[in-house]
């Protein structure tokens, strides 16, 4: 299930995606996804739609988003 939701995350919205924690527990599991975009509007309207994706699926739970931006330094 984890596969199927994490290439469908980057097949609809062209993201980077991992699994980041809860390796060794059979019934969780923990994603990051990246991205880059030259606006930030552009970039959390589209973390926003990851985060609806996910929250779609029947399968999963979703327990906790955080959303972390940053700005390359000049």
């Amino acid at each position: 299930m984890v596969k199927t939701l994490t290439s469908g995350l980057r097949s609809t919205f062209n993201v980077t995606v991992a699994e980041v924690d809860h390796h060794d527990l059979w019934q969780r599991t923990a994603i990051a996804v990246a991205a880059v975009a030259g606006e930030q509007y552009h970039l959390k309207k589209v973390m926003h739609e990851v985060e609806r994706y996910v929250d779609r699926w029947h399968e999963v739970e979703l327990i906790d988003s955080e959303l972390t931006l940053h700005r390359p330094e000049d």
